[in-house]
């Protein structure tokens, strides 16, 4: 990820209306696989890599990954959201492989696999173990496994924040969380506030302490780990546009400024500093789990 991608309009734009349609998501996770092409290339050669991606959902990912010249198969349990991605495929024109299918035992022989990709997916498994184990096996020697996950503990890591942006409003009692999203006036689009409690109540309480013991007992190499924090769609888009200004020497400083008096309430701003001085916590063993906002990881078989 760069300040670059940060800031640019198309993205932003498809960001903000992700939740408008299923189209619309299908964009911003394209947009989300341009993003993560050149860091996966750091890892194995993606052109013509026989790729598995597992927890798919509805597949925009897989769809830009395809069209870059991996070999995708898109595994997921929901059936009608693989067939929408299916539909999206082939109207894309993306030869991706759709199977409906539990992660813990995929129906694969082994070392079928140059990489596997994990990308949201892992907070919401029953046995992360088994999940981990079933990669191991039907990955190729020296493949690697993409992982992207928020770690539980973090301020915003109840995928309820499209609805609530009180900090670790997630780890109040379920009632209470229930409780709160019924209040919420819905948004336009297909994320309804009980959708958001129905995802809510999938999470399994990963932490990234957890994510490495289960990867190493699997076997594998822990390549790359990073932390982050998240200060909020607006507030990564300020960050990122002050340091963009100060690296020009000021330069669209005030587009910068006057685009944050536009995101902002007085609310989302004060958020935006608590996150803010939480964040460098992210480069603390296990402090980190309670300032964190997502986790980056790429296992080595």
């Amino acid at each position: 990820m760069t300040i670059e991608s940060l800031l640019d309009e198309k993205y932003t734009a498809s960001l903000d209306a992700r939740l408008a349609s299923f189209d619309a998501y299908l964009e911003y996770q394209s947009h989300e696989a341009a993003r993560a092409l050149p860091f996966l290339a750091r890892f194995f050669d993606a052109r013509a890599a026989r790729v598995l991606e597992i927890g798919a959902g509805q597949g925009g990912k897989g769809i830009a990954y395809a069209l870059s010249g991996m070999q995708i198969t898109a595994l997921d349990i929901d059936a009608p959201a693989l067939a929408r991605g299916l539909a999206a495929a082939r109207r894309l024109g993306a030869a991706v492989r759709y199977l409906s299918a539990d992660g813990a035992r995929l129906p694969f022989p082994a070392n079928s696999f140059d990489a596997i990709l994990l990308d949201s997916v892992i907070e919401h498994v029953r046995d992360l173990f088994a999940l981990l184990r079933e990669c191991a096996r039907v990955l190729k020697r020296g493949g690697i496994v993409f992982v992207v996950f928020p770690p539980f503990y973090g301020p915003l890591s109840g995928h309820i924040d499209d609805y609530i942006l009180f900090p670790w409003f997630h780890l109040l009692p379920r009632a209470w969380v229930k409780r709160g999203l019924q209040t919420r006036v819905p948004l336009p689009g297909y994320l309804a506030p009980l959708d958001a409690y129905a995802v809510f109540e999938t999470l399994n309480g990963l932490t990234v302490f957890e994510f490495k013991r289960a990867a190493r007992r699997a076997g594998f190499q822990i390549e790359y780990l990073r932390v982050r924090p998240f200060l909020t769609h607006p507030g990564m888009r300020l960050a990122a546009g002050l340091l963009a200004a100060a690296r020009q020497r000021g330069r669209g400083l005030r587009a910068v400024l006057a685009r944050a008096r536009r995101e902002f309430s007085p609310g989302t701003f004060l958020l935006f500093l608590l996150l803010s001085a939480l964040a460098p916590l992210v480069f603390i063993p296990r402090a980190q789990e309670i300032a964190a906002g997502g986790c980056k990881a790429v296992l080595r078989k």
